[in-house]
């Protein structure tokens, strides 16, 4: 066993017996290693965060579990066969979705995923940037590998949006809803965007990099106040959530456990997605749609679309419908405005 998987195998040991004592001498026999190798590892756990006592002649207790987001504390929650298990763990970092670009260009595996406390250069989509103060949210990449040709990348960032919706609504009972096609809702506020990006050939995607920000402990201070939609965090909207004693024992609420649902919701949906298409996917996302039945901006390439969101399509686009009750099938665009039906007579598409 390396390094790091031991340390890992220290921790595990010590989480499984959390009101106890346990003696050097149990962990090294347990993991088959020196009691001078265990007091290394229990030196490398403290320096990162954990409060770990030693008991004079009787051994170590964990007394307080860090909540940073390193892998010892991500990887054990996970179901995942591929999303996370490769995992690469940063402090600070300028962009998740520039190093997973650049981790790929190299031969990444498919599911690698790029996690770090803080960015310095976190971004959106159309450039905007992204908020990532330190400590507060999920800033996270994965690298995927898929088989398909280019025009179905775009269908990823839905899934990858539908995965956090589900995890979130299933979990912790928010109602998370999906703006399409890459944000985040909760209470009509925006509490997570995802940006995908692709290297491709003409008839074959190479790799595709999901980037995901999720606002998660943020308080009211802590949440910009120029963006183009309002802004929350899972805390905030928690504190409208009556939870059932029984959800919390089951999944209980920290950024590993917010990070791990995800992803374990992700893998389980992608590989739906790359076996049925995302046809298979559409009535889920028709049911956590904030759009459908809205009157809605779009921008898209040409300029401006305005109409009532009507419907999405086996592949993910969306259907408007303008005053004439003609419709217009949009692949890519940009929500800018979304209110409720009525607010603003839809325009004709050709204005």
């Amino acid at each position: 066993m390396d390094r790091s998987k031991t340390c890992l195998a220290v921790l595990a040991e010590l989480k499984r017996r959390p009101d106890e004592t346990v003696s050097g001498n149990e962990l090294a026999a347990a993991l088959g290693i020196s009691r001078t190798a265990i007091w290394k590892h229990i030196r490398t756990l403290r320096s990162r965060g954990y409060h770990i006592e030693s008991c004079a002649k009787k051994g170590y207790r964990l007394r307080a579990w860090s909540h940073s987001l390193r892998p010892e504390e991500v990887i054990p929650l996970l179901r995942t066969r591929c999303f996370g298990r490769s995992y690469e763990y940063h402090e600070t970092i300028g962009s998740t979705n520039d190093r997973a670009m650049d981790l790929a260009r190299t031969g990444a595996p498919h599911g690698t995923t790029i996690v770090t406390e803080e960015q310095t250069a976190g971004r959106g989509r159309l450039r905007r940037p992204w908020a990532s103060p330190r400590g507060l949210g999920l800033y996270v990449s994965v690298i995927l590998r898929p088989e398909l040709p280019p025009r179905h990348g775009p269908e990823t960032t839905l899934v990858a949006a539908l995965a956090l919706a589900r995890s979130l609504r299933d979990l912790y009972a928010l109602n998370a809803r999906i703006k399409w096609p890459n944000d985040v809702l909760i209470s009509g506020k925006k509490v997570a965007g995802i940006l995908t990006e692709m290297h491709s050939d003409p008839d074959r995607i190479q790799f595709l990099v999901v980037g995901v920000g999720v606002n998660v402990l943020h308080g009211s201070e802590d949440l910009p106040a120029d963006t183009l939609y309002p802004a929350t965090s899972l805390a905030l909207e928690r504190e409208k959530v009556v939870a059932l004693p029984s959800r919390e024992e089951s999944w209980p609420w920290s950024r590993p456990h917010v990070l791990a649902g995800f992803l374990n919701s992700w893998e389980e949906l992608y590989e739906t997605h790359m076996a049925q298409g995302l046809k298979a996917l559409r009535e889920d996302l028709i049911k956590v749609s904030a759009v459908l039945g809205k009157t809605v901006c779009v921008q898209v390439s040409e300029g401006l679309l305005r109409g009532i969101a009507r419907d999405l399509t086996d592949d993910g686009a969306l259907v408007l419908e303008n005053q004439a009750g003609e419709r217009a099938t949009v692949w890519v665009g940009d929500i800018l405005h979304l209110r409720e039906t009525g607010q603003d007579a839809p325009e004709p598409f050709s204005s």
